[in-house]
Formats: structure tokens, C-alpha cells, sequence
């Protein structure tokens, strides 16, 4: 793939003198050679451009894979192989690679001025937050120390965002919020109980109980339920064993 590439950097080898700046998503084995011809009519309106290629892995199997989809989420991309144009403020607009002619370009570069660009780019990077938190909380093994915090602190500011409606707050506070405190419980907790993770266990379990109480019909409310039934029953056996 690399030896593939290497005519399409050299042919469009991230900024221009506009400053735009361009970006080309595709999946692993996409043909180097098609996504040349298809670039045709960038090189034609912008020979100086510069490309960036990021290999995208729709199911990401680590971090880095992950955040490449997140980025492709900020940006909108919903087909590959994708042309992505941007500026100094982010990506505004994409034009799938079988799409991109002349005109298509122009009209795309118009949507640098649209009056709800900044409303647009706000939704995608909402959507790619979600994303990366839970890939970060999926890949990053084992998930302690400054990294869990990150995640703590997104969520939490994820859970307060303007876009966030009722049903993304319940499904952040038990699947995101509630087992990230428990995770800080656990790292405190080191075969006794002390005030600080006694503290931190019942504010995993007042995350866990706002969740559940959230929607209790929904289906992220009765697992809330459920994993607050398990809890109970797990305290209850812990006492009897002391």
C-alpha cells in the first residue's frame, strides 16, 4: 500500500496558498491508481494542494484505528474513498471520490460561508466525542491513572452538553460514568475499606442509581436496575462473609 501511495503524494503532495486543506479517507486495499484518476479535478483547481491519506477501519480494533474513525465522524464522512476539505477552522465539507468533479468541488468549497457551519461541525463532534470515550474506554488497558480521568472528564462534560438529550445522559451515566467510578473504587480499594473508597463507592452507585432512575422502562433503565439488584446482593454477601 505504501509503494501504492507514493505516486498519489507526489502528484498531490495540509495546506494551500487558500489555506485549505485537504484530507482522503479510504478503506484498507482501496486502488491507489482509482483514487489518482478520481483526484483528477482537485489537481485541476488546486495543483499545489497537498492530501493527507488516512486509512480508515470502519470496526476499529485499537485506539489509533478509533480515533481515525472519530476524526472521520467530525468531518462527516459517510462514504470511502472520501475527499475531506477543510481550513484553519476544521473540516467543512466531503465529497465521496466518484463524486468529484468540478462542479461538485466548487459547491463544496461554497460551504465554507454556510451560515450553519459552526451548528454542523458542533453535531459531528458531539457524535465523535461519544465515540472515542467509549473506543478509549474499550482499548485502553488497563484504564487507571490520568487516562481514566480523561475519560471521566468527557463524560461528565459530554453528560452537561447542550446537544445531549435524555436518553444519551442515562446510557453515558450507566454505561460510561458509573463503571469509570467504579474503576477509580477499585484502584483505591486494597483489601480494606478507607473514608476516600467507601466515598468513591457510593458515588459509582449514585451514578448507577441516576441512570436507573433516569427512564426505568427503557432498556439502559432496567439493566440499571438489574446491575443495582447485583450490587445489592454483593454487599449483602460481603457482610455475612466478614
Amino acid at each position: 500500500m505504501k509503494r501504492l501511495l507514493l505516486p498519489l503524494l507526489l502528484m498531490c503532495s495540509a495546506l494551500t496558498a487558500l489555506g485549505e486543506e485537504y484530507t482522503v479517507y479510504f478503506r484498507p486495499g482501496t486502488n491507489a491508481a482509482a483514487m489518482a484518476r478520481r483526484l483528477a479535478p482537485l489537481r485541476a483547481a488546486a495543483p499545489q494542494s497537498e492530501c493527507r491519506y488516512v486509512v480508515l477501519n470502519e470496526q476499529a480494533t485499537n485506539l489509533p484505528e478509533a480515533i481515525n474513525a472519530a476524526n472521520a465522524l467530525k468531518a462527516g464522512v459517510q462514504e470511502l474513498p472520501c475527499l475531506v476539505i477543510g481550513d484553519a477552522t476544521g473540516p467543512y465539507a466531503t465529497l465521496p471520490l466518484d463524486e468529484l468533479t468540478p462542479t461538485t468541488l466548487a459547491a463544496a468549497k461554497a460551504a465554507a460561508s454556510a451560515p450553519d457551519r459552526a451548528a454542523q461541525a458542533e453535531r459531528r463532534n458531539f457524535t465523535a466525542q461519544q465515540y472515542l470515550l467509549f473506543a478509549r474506554m474499550a482499548f485502553t488497558q488497563p484504564l487507571q491513572g490520568e487516562a481514566l480521568q480523561k475519560c471521566l472528564n468527557t463524560c461528565r462534560a459530554l453528560m452537561a452538553h447542550p446537544l445531549t438529550t435524555p436518553a444519551d445522559k442515562q446510557r453515558l451515566g450507566f454505561e460510561c460514568l458509573y463503571p469509570l467510578l467504579l474503576q477509580e473504587y477499585t484502584t483505591m480499594y486494597t483489601g480494606a475499606h478507607t473514608p476516600a473508597s467507601e466515598a468513591k463507592l457510593l458515588e459509582a452507585i449514585a451514578a448507577l442509581e441516576a441512570a436507573r432512575d433516569a427512564d426505568r422502562n427503557s432498556t439502559t433503565g432496567k439493566k440499571a436496575h438489574a446491575e443495582r439488584e447485583r450490587l445489592r446482593a454483593a454487599r449483602r454477601q460481603a457482610r455475612t462473609m466478614e
